[in-house]
């Protein structure tokens, strides 16, 4: 799994949610509480509302934690710092940065969707496999806001404390510099992901809809370590890493916090939960 299964995680959605099934917990000391759940960055039409359980987590919370300044990337200072490092600006061009194998493999791909390929050559071929993934996703029809975005808005209306995990800065040199410096082995792997993707989007969907963290590990976890550990070393280990410092103070303190971020984060060996119960910490679904 990429980044793009990860938006994925968010946009699986074909099927209405569950009353009884999300991906809402809660972990604990016995003292102290933080609420976690698992979210998706787009979202189908037909999977809203989402379950209560979110909200209850919601209303039990003084702050929301998001992975990023969520309202701050849609801010015009955010739009153009993420195009300045999207596009080459040392004289190369998408075509001079891959290999002839991998461009042809692209060029086929885009000219059956009626785009010309010349249209990427400024691009960098990370922001070229993110845009041709994002398309892919709207055209299965997921083009709603994201778990995360839908509790944004709500806590920045209610004045509830909002905090994030990662600076604008951080997440948009996080995006370019996905995958290291293999930019043909992004492009392919895309290209391979795009071909199963309505089998992955119906799998990642089981797992999320219903919380099954263990079979998300299994199908989506384990593959993205074992196929791309390098996507996956920076996409889920760094990043828990990076975070769990902040999540044990969390536990720590007397407000009460909702953690929202992808399903992803929340499944595997080096998942944050798995850190947090090798620390002793409960954790329970809701």
């Amino acid at each position: 799994m990429t980044i793009f299964k990860k938006l994925a995680l968010a946009a699986i959605l074909t099927l209405p949610l569950s009353l009884q099934a999300a991906s809402v917990w809660k972990v604990s000391d016995g003292k102290n509480t933080v609420y976690f759940g698992g979210t998706v960055h787009i979202l189908n039409a037909d999977n809203l509302p989402l379950s209560p359980e979110y909200d209850e987590a919601y209303a039990a919370s003084d702050k929301v934690i998001f992975e990023t300044d969520i309202m701050g990337a849609q801010s015009a200072e955010f739009q153009q710092k993420l195009m300045s490092k999207m596009t080459l600006s040392d004289g190369s061009t998408l075509q001079t940065r891959l290999n002839k194998q991998t461009y042809a493999a692209l060029k086929e791909y885009l000219d059956s969707k009626g785009m010309p390929i010349e249209n990427f050559h400024a691009l960098k071929p990370s922001i070229t496999a993110l845009t041709i993934t994002v398309m892919e996703y709207q055209a299965n029809g997921f083009d709603q806001e994201g778990v995360d975005k839908i509790y944004a808005t709500k806590a920045s209306k209610d004045g509830k404390g909002i905090e994030w995990f990662e600076s604008i800065d951080e997440q948009i040199d996080f995006i370019v510099n996905l995958g290291g410096d293999d930019e043909n082995a992004m492009i392919n792997y895309t290209l391979k992901e795009i071909e199963t993707l309505p089998m992955v989007m119906d799998d990642m969907l089981l797992s999320w809809k219903n919380g099954d963290l263990d079979r998300l590990n299994e199908t989506v976890i384990k593959e993205m370590a074992s196929s791309s550990p390098v996507i996956y070393d920076d996409l889920i280990v760094k990043r828990n890493n990076n975070w769990m410092p902040k999540i044990t103070k969390m536990l720590k303190d007397e407000p009460t916090e909702f953690v929202l971020v992808g399903t992803a984060h929340l499944a595997g060996k080096d998942s944050i939960f798995a850190k947090l119960k090798a620390q002793g910490y409960k954790v329970e679904k809701l």
